[in-house]
């Protein structure tokens, strides 16, 4: 290559990347501080806490979360408790909004931002209203999809559009609006930490399972009179006996409402501590349900601070889930009904 060639290819390589560095200099999203740019709901970042209903919508249906004495409920599930923390992540992370700029005003291009109207079939969008205990609108937004630009180091962005308007802005924060209901509420039913429970019952037509053992120590459950030829399942005891440490709802009805029938089948389990958590359960319409009461088993002269500890645990348990019937997971309700041949196994030919 001859210096005059070499020279022309460098000149133009130069300026090649010079204009691209450029470009990327001057992209509008490259860097601005969201902190000095104007707050999109400025009532709600004034007080955040003044937030005392939440009302979502979307194509999935509508419902409503209300600040109660004892937390948020909501009244589209007969006044059951939802994640007080959810619905706070939710109002701080609006309240945090700020604009960043205006986008599109041509309703075609809605869909893709998500922040087309909510009665569309195939629309992703979610409509939040927060309000004040008044009835004053906090904030009100069609809440779409998070933006892909970098903002502030990071992704973290939404576009957002005004109700009934075709004002559309990409927006400073993201929002996670959960648009079914079940989510939100508080899904937790009863924790019996596994390491407590010392004896399991199963009841039903076909016969009682019962399980248990002599000390917290011991690792695995005993049961009496295995048949010949069969040994108890550990891997399936272990599960039974972990069935009460998390374990969460699908959906819920009102007792006074909702009734088991009177066949339906029972399962107890009691920890060393004397804490003893009866269900009873039946599967309706294919969903698996149960109900749940607490009693304390133990020395009722007992005064020491693990018993009145374990009579405390009893009164929480009866509060929370007195009221109600909830519709089970599958993996949990197979548990708490499990039938005797379901928890043997033959006995393994040591030959084989």
């Amino acid at each position: 290559m001859s210096p005059r060639v070499f020279f022309s290819w460098l000149i133009v390589t130069i300026v090649t990347v010079v204009l691209a560095t450029f470009v990327v200099l001057d992209r509008p999203t490259a860097s601005f501080d969201p902190v000095d740019r104007e707050p999109v709901f400025a009532a709600l970042r004034a007080n955040p806490d003044a937030a005392t209903k939440v009302e979502v919508k979307s194509r999935f249906g509508s419902f409503t979360l209300e600040r109660g004495d004892d937390g948020w409920i909501t009244p589209d599930r007969f006044g059951y408790r939802v994640d007080s923390n959810d619905v706070r992540r939710l109002i701080v992370s609006i309240s945090d909004m700020r604009y960043i700029e205006r986008k599109t005003s041509r309703p075609e291009r809605f869909e893709r931002l998500e922040v087309d109207d909510i009665d569309g079939i195939n629309a992703e969008s979610a409509y939040i209203r927060i309000s004040d205990g008044s009835g004053s609108v906090l904030a009100e937004s069609i809440i779409g999809r998070p933006s892909a630009r970098f903002i502030d180091g990071s992704v973290s962005g939404t576009y957002i559009r005004e109700p009934d308007t075709n004002n559309v802005w990409l927006v400073s924060g993201i929002a996670n609006v959960q648009t079914r209901l079940v989510p939100w509420l508080d899904r937790s039913i009863v924790t019996i930490p596994a390491n407590t429970v010392a004896r399991v019952e199963l009841n039903s037509a076909e016969g009682t399972v019962t399980l248990s053992r002599e000390t917290p120590d011991a690792e695995d459950f005993t049961m009496a009179e295995v048949p010949e030829g069969r040994v108890v399942d550990k891997r399936k005891v272990t599960s039974i006996s972990r069935v009460l440490a998390n374990i969460s709802l699908e959906d819920i009805q009102p007792r006074s409402e909702f009734k088991l029938p009177s066949d339906a089948q029972t399962a107890t389990i009691t920890t060393f501590d004397g804490v003893r958590v009866s269900a009873r359960l039946a599967n309706i319409d294919k969903k698996n349900w149960a109900e749940f009461n607490a009693a304390f088993v133990g020395d009722p002269t007992d005064q020491s601070d693990a018993a009145k500890a374990a009579r405390a645990s009893v009164e929480e348990i009866n509060r929370r889930v007195g009221d109600w019937v909830y519709w089970l997971p599958s993996a949990a309700y197979e548990n708490l009904t499990a039938k005797l041949e379901t928890v043997l196994e033959p006995i393994k030919d040591e030959a084989s």
